[in-house]
């Protein structure tokens, strides 16, 4: 057989004919370019210069990222609502210290109403901080959908939502996302941290960041988002888990209001839910920690732990489930701003007579003071 030796024109070419061969067919395009039409220029040795090439020359349109290993040394930078496609197979690593391996900042065009592109996206694939870097910000959108991509090892953040000056911040639609941290010493990281409005989170996972989602803003929902971790291990024999010690799984600061959790899974965490915002509701939820990821934790090494805990605010929970499997866990302490109703508990270690707010009567005509329990001093 004999060896074909391929040029980037001859890649280029090859592309052009392959888009034009599907125009002619009738098959849909997915997307305008590609970064396999930007090769490496002769002294570049990494792969951000190409990427930013490829961005700029995209602007309001579809830029697909090939699967394969790219390697950045600077921040790819979006402002013009280029919207990237990549394929599940890509991943975009930091290869030297920076803040995100991928920015995205639409802030500059928020206000031109006239000039805003409220289908820019950025989906598949994933961004790698390997440890010294942050994963992905987005800024200054409005209606802007992030699904299915993959944040790996984020040194501060796997995904920040509106975290920069300038406006813009509503309306992302995120879907399917997945936060894994696998690397040491980057102990008090978050998965998502979240600072815009009317943001929609659903189906969403985060594994060994030490807080899982991080909220503030107003209106913003969170379906089906799981919190878990302890894969990483104790920085010292006898000690937490490194990314379990502090952690936290959903945490609502104190400028929030009106944030739904839905459906949402705080797996082995010391705090499971801490708010301090208001008209917060947290239903359909449930608690639980793998107690096998601290099996050899000294026990005056273990976090406190508490299912709830809240400085302040006001919060509904309701139809829930917390299991209690350690005797150091404490359902609740805070304000006693907050209503309880319909929680199954379950598990083996509630002291006799434990307050149990809002505990589910299963019988069929309960007392109606059983089915809709406060916490002590809420009334």
């Amino acid at each position: 057989m004999r060896n074909l030796r391929m040029t980037a024109g001859t890649i280029v070419v090859a592309l052009g004919l392959c888009q034009m061969a599907k125009a002619v067919s009738g098959e849909p395009q997915y997307w305008d370019r590609s970064v396999a039409e930007f090769p490496r220029i002769e002294g570049e040795t990494d792969d951000a210069p190409r990427l930013q090439r490829a961005v700029d020359a995209t602007e309001n349109r579809v830029l697909f990222v090939p699967s394969g290993d790219y390697q950045l040394a600077q921040t790819l930078v979006i402002t013009n609502f280029c919207s990237v496609l990549m394929h599940k197979g890509a991943r975009l690593q930091a290869k030297k210290p920076m803040d995100f391996v991928v920015r995205v900042n639409l802030s500059p065009v928020f206000k031109a109403r006239d000039r805003m592109d409220f289908g820019t996206f950025f989906k598949g694939g994933r961004i790698d901080g390997c440890g010294i870097a942050s994963c992905l910000s987005i800024h200054g959108y409005i209606h802007f959908t992030l699904r299915d991509v993959c944040f790996h090892n984020g040194k501060l953040y796997g995904l920040r939502v509106k975290g920069e000056q300038g406006p813009g911040g509503a309306e992302l639609n995120a879907y399917n996302l997945h936060c894994v941290n696998k690397v040491s010493g980057n102990a008090g990281n978050t998965a998502v941290r979240v600072s815009g409005c009317d943001d929609h989170f659903t189906d969403c996972w985060s594994m060994d960041y030490t807080t899982g989602f991080d909220i503030e803003g107003g209106a913003n929902l969170f379906t089906r988002c799981h919190v878990w971790g302890g894969v990483v291990g104790a920085p010292a024999p006898g000690e937490m888990p490194e990314y379990l010690q502090g952690s936290i799984g959903f945490r609502i600061r104190k400028d929030s209001a009106n944030i739904i959790l839905r459906e949402c899974y705080a797996d082995t965490a010391s705090i499971g839910f801490l708010n301090e915002g208001w008209e917060v509701r947290i239903l359909g939820c449930t608690y639980f920690y793998n107690t096998g990821c601290i099996k050899h934790v000294k026990p005056e090494k273990l976090d406190k732990m508490f299912v709830f805990r809240q400085p302040g605010g006001t919060m509904l929970v309701a139809d829930g489930m917390i299991c209690k499997n350690l005797d150091a866990l404490t359902i609740y302490e805070g304000n006693g701003n907050a209503r309880f109703r319909d929680i199954i508990y379950c598990g083996k270690n509630y002291a006799p007579n434990e307050f149990k707010p809002g505990a589910c009567d299963f019988r069929l005509n309960p007392p109606r003071q059983a089915a809709h329990a406060a916490v002590p001093g809420s009334e």
